[in-house]
Parts: structure tokens; C-alpha cells; sequence
């Protein structure tokens, strides 16, 4: 398999007031999931008065409470590819990189989860993993499936993560290892 090093993060230019707007916003998400709110009941209106932002800034950029997860799910998965990019051999220690990723960002999968967000990430990871296999060339039929079922992987293994009591990075990256299948053993007969 051909091992180039492509750059594989999106290159975005970081408008810092959005920022700081999508800042206060998932901080203020954040204050509703600790006080156990339903997701569901929470408005935009009483949002933006938390997050002391206004309802046309929020509505400029948001079509929905739940964007406002899904934009810091996309920031969070572009972080993760700015780490493998600056990574040396950055996929021998691929389970290192996505689980200290999910450790990193603990608070911001419990509100994907409580907002319902999960399904949303996958599609992201997906979408992500398969630009990889682009890059690195690998063509074939099934590709979408094994992009798919190693996107499913890595949010299963971060909601058992969560549902658990902590465990230490260490052995989280053996677990990780031993029970999601790295990406480089599944083609690894495909030349």
C-alpha cells in the first residue's frame, strides 16, 4: 500500500467571531445538558439569551439547535486530522490518536449523544475516512460499507466509553485495539 503523506484536514479560514458565537453556544448547550434538560425542550429563543447571542446571529448561521453540535462535531474531527497530519507514521498509532481525540472531547460527545447528534458524526467520520481511502488509492466495492462500519466503530466505542466508569488512556488505547479493527489490516491484501 502506498504510504505518501497527504495533508488531510480541512483548511478553513477561522472567522473568530463565528467562533466565539459557536463557542458560547455549545458552552451554553453544555449548561443545559449538566442541569439534565431534555434536549427536546430546549429553544432557541432561551439559547441565545443564555448564550448571549442574538437570535438573528444564531439563525445567520444555524438552522437548528442540533447544528450547533454537528458544527463542533466537524471541528472536533478536524482537529483529530491536523493531529495525524503533523503525526509521524501517524497510522501505526492511529487507536492512540482517536483515543486520546475522544478523551480530549468527552463533554462535547455526551451532548451529541443527549442531542442526538450520533448518527450526524457518523456520516461526518464516513465522509472523512473515505477521503482518506481516496487519497491512499484504495478502490474497492466495498469500500462505503468498511468506511461506514469503522465510523460506527469508533462512536460505539466512545458512548461505551462514557457509559463507563474512566479508564485510564493507556489501556483504553489496548482495548481500542484490540476490538476496532485498524484501517491497514483491512486492505492490507489489497496491493
Amino acid at each position: 500500500m502506498n504510504t505518501i503523506k497527504m495533508q488531510l484536514a480541512h483548511n478553513q479560514h477561522v472567522d473568530k467571531r463565528l467562533q466565539e458565537t459557536q463557542n458560547r453556544l455549545i458552552a451554553a448547550l453544555k449548561r443545559c445538558y449538566l442541569a439534565k434538560q431534555e434536549f427536546s425542550t430546549i429553544h432557541v429563543t432561551r439559547l441565545c439569551q443564555e448564550a448571549h447571542v442574538a437570535r438573528q446571529t444564531f439563525y445567520r448561521h444555524y438552522g437548528s439547535i442540533s447544528e450547533i453540535i454537528e458544527v463542533s462535531c466537524v471541528r472536533m474531527i478536524n482537529q483529530f486530522l491536523q493531529q495525524v497530519d503533523r503525526t509521524p507514521d501517524s497510522t501505526r498509532i492511529s487507536a492512540r490518536l482517536i483515543v486520546t481525540t475522544l478523551l480530549n472531547h468527552r463533554s462535547l460527545l455526551e451532548i451529541m449523544f443527549w442531542g442526538g447528534a450520533a448518527e450526524k458524526a457518523i456520516l461526518l467520520i464516513t465522509g472523512d475516512i473515505l477521503r482518506v481511502y481516496n487519497f491512499q488509492n484504495i478502490r474497492e466495492s466495498h469500500t462505503p460499507f468498511i468506511a461506514e462500519m469503522m465510523a460506527r466503530s469508533i462512536i460505539s466505542f466512545a458512548q461505551v466509553m462514557l457509559k463507563n466508569p474512566p479508564i485510564n488512556e493507556k489501556d483504553l488505547v489496548a482495548l481500542y485495539t484490540r476490538l476496532v479493527l485498524a484501517p491497514t489490516t483491512m486492505f492490507k491484501d489489497i496491493e
